[in-house]
């Protein structure tokens, strides 16, 4: 009994600073300045970094003071749980949250998770910052920072992201797939249990790939002058057959292009630094990056000042200087080149159209606004934004294991082609994916009947692969 409690206890000890740090958030200190400033954000620690050292440097020489950035490095669902519950104990809309800048995580990320419940404010931007980072506020039609005429901009996109898929030239070669270059090329059978995937209800980065591909499909139903609603169901329909070919997934999506870079999966969907990076980081021409044509999104990544900010006139002066021309040229420039990242290339797309008048010392010579075609997210095709992570959870994720054996079923089965077909469509529309989602947001709807509705609804994807499977004898 001793020698448990004995093993017991040195388990605990061991782990309680891993569960301190979850629970509180990974924070990081650069250095001890004259002034703090608390940035609560998902980038990555070269990002954090660079900025941080670059931003001292700029305002000792602008201001006369240092300053000590104090990152709390959360996921993007962890940073809007963590607001939701210092929510609860605020007692006015003057407390603060503890946090001065929300940097990262995407335009949706801000402007429906962050803004909509009221966790920013405002912030006004100089004009000659606004007429050089944003003389056009859009880019095919997307909004590149916020432009609420009522209360004024939450949130600037400070850099680009894009998507696309990572790919082994030899595992593809050993199975004998082609290279993929669309969306479809992932849901080919002979990937089965070789992609890798990432959980659309911990990265917002995979869900907004998902996104991407339902909203190609919605974008082709309307071109062929059919309802977007039924180009939904096409689209998610895609995304239950790519997933029927799913090794796993992760909890991160920067996990897939490291698995695909090891040859432990074939190929997989990445975010676009994650991918190129990746890519250079093997032997050369074995593995690659490629953005589905016409049919993936270039969507702003936002800076935005927290409700109740602590240091208000020090958050914005980093926003600003994030835009600023030393700032965007930190994205992409590459290391050692004067006015680029000192030890790590960062890149990312900058958000100023300038810094691509000379792209000769950029680490990935693209411009988004060259590349950018007809075709890009909108928010009148993300209305099932709230739901799609829950509904590739139910139909997908939890049972992973009964939506392959249907796929393989149905690919030796004498209906091969119709069953497919019908895998390859969900049971339902947009329309009722936004009933279902009311239902499991409304206020009303207790954490009881959410469980619930989660069994009820699996319930009826495991009935839905069972009868393809049936007919499929």
């Amino acid at each position: 009994m001793n020698r448990w409690l004995l093993l017991t206890s040195f388990f605990l000890v061991l782990l309680a600073p891993l569960a301190i740090s979850w629970a509180i958030g990974h924070r990081v200190q650069h250095t001890h300045g004259d002034l703090e400033l608390v940035i609560m954000t998902p980038h990555q620690e070269a990002i954090r970094r660079e900025f941080a050292e670059a931003f001292d440097r700029w305002h000792r020489a602008k201001f006369g003071q240092s300053v000590n950035i104090d990152y709390r490095s959360f996921g993007t669902s962890d940073i809007v749980k963590y607001f939701s519950e210092r929510a609860k104990s605020r007692s006015s809309d003057t407390d603060t949250f503890g946090v001065d800048l929300v940097w990262g995580g995407g335009d949706v990320f801000a402007d429906i998770q962050m803004k909509r419940p009221g966790y920013l404010q405002p912030l006004k931007l100089d004009e000659a910052v606004m007429k050089a980072v944003y003389p056009n506020p859009r880019l095919a039609g997307l909004p590149l920072y916020d432009l609420d005429p009522k209360s004024g901009p939450c949130w600037y996109g400070a850099t680009f992201s894009s998507f696309g898929i990572v790919y082994n030239r030899d595992v593809l070669r050993y199975l004998g797939v082609a290279e993929p270059k669309t969306w479809k090329d992932l849901a080919d059978p002979r990937l089965a249990g070789w992609l890798a995937m990432a959980d659309p209800t911990r990265s917002g980065s995979a869900k907004q790939v998902y996104m991407a591909i339902v909203e190609r499909a919605m974008a082709d139903a309307a071109e062929q002058g059919r309802s977007e609603d039924d180009g939904w169901a096409d689209g998610m329909g895609l995304v239950r057959q790519i997933s029927a070919n799913a090794r796993l997934f992760t909890d991160s999506s920067s996990v897939v292009p490291i698995m695909v870079s090891t040859g432990d999966a074939a190929a997989g969907m990445a975010i676009d630094f994650y991918g190129r990076s990746q890519a250079d980081s093997v032997a050369a021409g074995r593995m690659n990056y490629v953005e589905p044509e016409n049919a993936t999104i270039i969507n702003p990544d936002p800076i935005a000042m927290a409700k109740g900010a602590m240091h208000p006139e020090l958050a914005k002066r980093f926003v600003e200087f994030v835009l600023s021309a030393e700032g965007q040229r930190l994205w992409n420039t590459r290391p050692g080149v004067p006015g680029g990242p000192r030890l790590t290339p960062l890149r990312r797309l900058p958000i100023d159209p300038a810094a691509y008048a000379d792209m000769s010392t950029h680490t990935d010579p693209v411009n988004p606004f060259v590349a950018t075609t007809s075709f890009n997210k909108s928010a009148a095709r993300e209305k099932t934004w709230g739901i799609m992570g829950d509904l590739i959870q139910y139909s997908c994720i939890d049972l992973l294991d009964e939506l392959r054996d249907t796929r393989a079923a149905i690919r030796k089965s004498a209906k091969r082609d119709e069953l497919d077909a019908s895998l390859g469509r969900f049971p339902f529309g947009q329309m009722e994916a936004l009933r279902r989602q009311a239902m499991l947001r409304d206020p009303k709807t207790t954490v009881v009947r959410q469980l619930e509705l989660q069994r009820e609804w699996t319930g009826e994807f495991r009935a839905e692969y069972a009868r393809l499977r049936e007919r499929a004898k």
